[in-house]
């Protein structure tokens, strides 16, 4: 399934890039002092004060930054350069000086281990996903979290992408895949029902921003955007649907945040 997705989305549309999620990483920071929503509640709830926390491809430190007046160090493994420098911005800004960055992708990244490990909406883009979690356990002394979205961000846009190229949106793995996966390995999750998916994330006010929002992603080709654009337009009513709290993308607006977690071997033995 990753390899169908990456097929179509990087030769189809936007072709090979150095650094793709360096281009959108703005999007993805937030505040670290901000007042906790849902997930980072139920995050916080697994972190002791002498805790290693680790964010696999945490980005710009949306997750791992709140955790950091919680814990005794935080170290977010991420191969972008461009989340790693809003990363860096946003501890540097609220005088974090307990987290550091990796600049690895996970299964690059050697000697890195901790307490509780996080990979917050990683796992859809990773090919060969039992030597990922593998090396998750072996890293790992108390608490693996998973963080996944009942339909996962790249599933949401089918309609806009049928629309812009005339063709089915290959889908990434989602949550009953890697629940499979986890089973097949002989790992006994928990999941936890965080809620809706945007608690996390206000959805956009208006129509103009909906579109912006849907034209910034970076999926589209970008002498595709104006026609894209057009066509969005056109056709909002059909791929988007006003709710009372924003406009949402039509078969998005019930999405969930389950949280997969469970105790690795390692820290069980000790037990």
């Amino acid at each position: 399934m990753v390899a169908a997705r990456e097929a179509q989305q990087y030769a189809r549309t936007r072709g090979p890039q150095s650094d793709s999620w360096g281009a959108i990483a703005s999007r993805f920071r937030a505040d670290p002092k901000r007042e906790f929503d849902p997930f980072l509640a139920r995050l916080a709830s697994f972190v002791r004060p002498d805790d290693v926390f680790v964010d696999i491809g945490g980005g710009a430190g949306r997750n791992s930054l709140p955790m950091a007046s919680r814990c005794r160090e935080v170290i977010n493994v991420e191969p972008s350069i461009g989340m790693l420098a809003e990363f860096r911005a946003s501890a540097d800004e609220v005088g974090i000086t307990n987290a550091r960055a990796v600049e690895h992708a996970w299964m690059e990244a050697e000697g890195v281990e901790g307490d509780v490990l996080l990979a917050a909406h990683v796992t859809y883009f990773v090919p060969e996903i039992e030597p990922f979690i593998v090396k998750l356990e072996k890293a790992c002394r108390r608490r693996v979290m998973l963080d996944v979205l009942t339909v996962p961000p790249p599933n949401q846009s089918p309609q806009f992408f049928r629309l812009t190229y005339g063709e089915e949106q290959a889908l990434v793995p989602g949550p009953k895949e890697l629940l499979a996966v986890l089973e097949e390995m002989g790992i006994r999750a928990e999941v936890i029902e965080i809620g809706s998916a945007s608690a996390r994330r206000p959805l956009p006010g208006t129509r103009e921003q909906a579109i912006k929002n849907e034209l910034a992603f970076g999926w589209i080709a970008p002498h595709d955007l104006e026609r894209a654009r057009n066509l969005f337009t056109e056709h909002f009513d059909e791929l988007f649907l006003e709710t009372p709290t924003g406009f949402a993308r039509r078969g998005a607006e019930g999405v969930r945040e389950p949280m997969i977690t469970w105790e690795p071997a390692r820290s069980q033995d000790r037990s």
